[in-house]
């Protein structure tokens, strides 16, 4: 019998159960305590010198926005995807960013992590892509819909993106980027 969870053409792909019970436990904790999660950590960026940078959704949502609308190998159909440039990100905490070079590895919820050569991702690098996304459809990204944070891509308006080295990079419930040695 088929996972209920389970996408058509996509067996590699099993959401986690226990993030779902996470997700609705995180869901009513959300409504109990109204405003006072607007500014709870979501990411948390390390540089190889031990320096940290802690930013909340509030701090993200300071950087110039980025919106588009795509389908993605993960999603049922096209949604809307905003947040900051994960370059403008990588700035904002002193972390290499692509121009530079240099090694981060971005890291999620579940253990995942995705180690990037920046000299060799930079090609993927654009003046409006990829995003850390905040929001999916104008709300805030739901844990149980893979946020807080994902990194995407545009992958319907550029479908040399659709590959597997960009795959690897888009990462879901994000909570670190650490700056790795060369």
């Amino acid at each position: 019998m088929a996972d209920a969870f389970q996408r058509p053409g996509h067996d590699h792909f099993r959401p986690l159960r226990p993030f779902r019970t996470a997700g609705c436990a995180l869901a009513l904790l959300g409504l109990l305590a109204g405003p006072a999660l607007a500014s709870e950590p979501l990411l948390t960026l390390h540089a190889a010198d031990g320096r940290q940078a802690v930013l909340d959704r509030d701090a993200l949502e300071a950087l110039p926005q980025h919106e588009f609308s795509t389908e993605t190998y993960w999603t049922w159909e096209e949604q809307r995807f905003s947040g900051p440039l994960l370059s403008d990100v990588l700035e904002l905490a002193g972390l290499p960013g692509p121009a530079s070079g240099g090694v981060i590895e971005l890291v999620a919820d579940d253990g995942y992590h995705s180690r990037i050569d920046l000299g060799e991702a930079a090609q993927y690098f654009a003046p409006t892509y990829p995003i850390i996304a905040t929001r999916i459809n104008g709300a805030p990204f739901p844990i149980e819909e893979n946020g807080p944070l994902w990194v995407m891509f545009p992958y319907d308006a550029h479908p040399e993106l659709n590959i597997e080295p960009v795959h690897h990079m888009t990462v879901w419930q994000l909570l670190e980027i650490v700056e790795k040695p060369e």
